[in-house]
């Protein structure tokens, strides 16, 4: 089989050869279809190649390692055409601002293995430096042009904000209110909503260098990202996540668009080297009505919740429960207002992390009742500048206490929170980890941070997610 890499977007293969990678390149993809009585799902296989004529068939070029691997595995000669770009290092890495003394050695090791493969991701917990990890590697390239993306205005303001105080001078911000243009500067720092509306021909020669911080959004064949990373030559390619996705897709996207997993520190090891907060994980079991203990079966919670006027479709069934168990739930609702004035007594700062907006505002009832003054409640309507404002007096610890929904549970630096309650359930690994890593950052008077879970056992449903969240705390060695 012979592969041709085109460039730093698509290798080229003959379709014979391309039939043959299938197995490689492909995903178990699903739709729902109305039935008679309700929607059933339905599965395919789904490729990631795209084709150039009746004749060849087209892939990422981050996936040759991948490629070339599985022929290996399978017993098929492969012959590589061509070779991709690699950018000669121009300088050791090298920073000057305040508060800076020297890297750590992790830090060294990871800008090391970045500047020699210079296609790939980098995979740390939140907390680490990962800022500092990718301004080592924008020093090492000097001359380069760079574009750095992430998909909030928190995260890209907090990204210009340490370029300009460790000296880098030649940047433009794209969104968060800043005008989009044709990039003209060296660095430029732009959200991927923003970046994406410019046309392809005013970027896709320009950069010389990619980074995509939380680069665990680069999931899907059709999103912004790939439309960016799809339409730019630029050789260097590099990721930065703490919780790059599992799922077959997202895996191809991200190696096709950046490059495989080439350097990782765990939160263990970070743990170990005392770079985070060590975690104290307290699990509170939920007190809940009774009466939700006896519906267990789906006519009944549905006709329930129904008459309750919280569920239009039967479908939404596990909405149902949490409605009931978690959204609604006083007495849960109160045991949280006690745990938050336990720590706010304490003169230590609390982050409560809801998933819907009505438990957010439930809880901002109480929890104010009980501490007798006003606490903000963060959500994604709410202005940018008033959610920094918010930021600092939590720095500062002029308030103690706030809720977010899930807009906080990336891109957010506060070393002084002292405590993580998780008041909202939820099944997903990846927004789970996220949200921890809010807590963990390590300060001279903050080496154990404290992360409260609850325990929901009053119906099955929310077992299920009660269970899968012990199950990663376990994976932790948490308990």
């Amino acid at each position: 089989m012979q592969i041709k890499i085109l460039d730093g977007i698509e290798c080229q293969v003959l379709k014979k050869d391309g039939v043959q990678l299938v197995p490689c390149l492909s995903f178990e993809a699903m739709y729902w279809k109305q039935g008679p009585h309700k929607k059933t799902k339905h599965t395919y296989q789904k490729h990631v190649f795209s084709f150039k004529g009746k004749t060849h068939w087209c892939f990422y070029t981050g996936l040759l390692p991948r490629v070339t691997k599985w022929c290996e595995d399978q017993g098929i000669p492969v012959e590589i055409v061509g070779e991709e770009i690699k950018i000669p290092v121009q300088a050791e890495p090298f920073l000057k601002g305040p508060g800076f003394k020297e890297f750590r050695e992790d830090q060294l090791k990871l800008i090391d293995v970045a500047c020699k493969k210079q296609r790939g991701i980098i995979v740390a917990p939140t907390g680490v430096g990962k800022t500092l990890i990718f301004l080592g590697i924008i020093s090492c390239y000097p001359k380069l042009k760079i574009l750095i993306l992430s998909h909030t205005t928190t995260i890209t303001r907090q990204t210009v904000d340490e370029l300009q105080k460790f000296g880098f001078k030649d940047v433009e911000l794209f969104g968060g209110g800043e005008k989009i243009k044709k990039p003209s500067k060296r660095i430029v720092v732009s959200t991927i909503q923003s970046f994406s509306k410019l046309p392809k021909e005013d970027y896709i020669d320009y950069f010389d260098c990619a980074i995509v911080d939380e680069m665990h959004r680069v999931s899907k064949q059709d999103s912004m990202y790939s439309k960016v990373l799809g339409n730019m030559l630029a050789p260097i390619r590099l990721g930065f996540s703490a919780t790059p996705l599992k799922r077959k897709e997202a895996q191809l996207v991200y190696e096709g668009l950046i490059g495989p997993i080439i350097g990782r520190l765990t939160m263990q090891e970070a743990t170990d080297l005392k770079i985070l907060a060590e975690p104290r994980l307290r699990l509170i079991k939920a007190e809940y009505p009774q009466e939700l203990t006896t519906i267990w079966n789906y006519q009944d919670k549905y006709e329930k919740i129904r008459v309750e006027g919280k569920l239009v479709n039967g479908e939404r069934l596990e909405r149902g429960a949490y409605t009931v168990g978690i959204t609604e739930n006083t007495a849960r609702h109160r045991q949280i207002a006690n745990l938050t004035k336990e720590f706010t007594d304490k003169n230590q700062t609390v982050l409560i992390f809801v998933t819907h907006i009505e438990h957010g505002l439930f809880l901002q009832q109480e929890i104010e009742k009980q501490l007798g003054y006003q606490i903000p409640f963060i959500q994604g309507s709410m202005p940018q500048d008033d959610r920094e404002e918010i930021k600092k007096k939590l720095i500062k610890k002029e308030i103690k206490a706030g809720i977010s929904t899930i807009s906080w549970s990336e891109g957010l630096n506060i070393k002084t929170l002292n405590c993580l309650i998780l008041a909202g359930g939820g099944r997903s690994e990846t927004q789970l980890l996220q949200k921890i890593g809010r807590v963990l950052r390590r300060t001279k008077d903050k080496d154990q941070a404290i992360i409260i879970s609850f325990l929901d056992l009053g119906n099955r449903h929310l077992i299920l997610h009660t269970g899968d969240q012990l199950s990663l705390f376990s994976d932790m060695g948490w308990i």
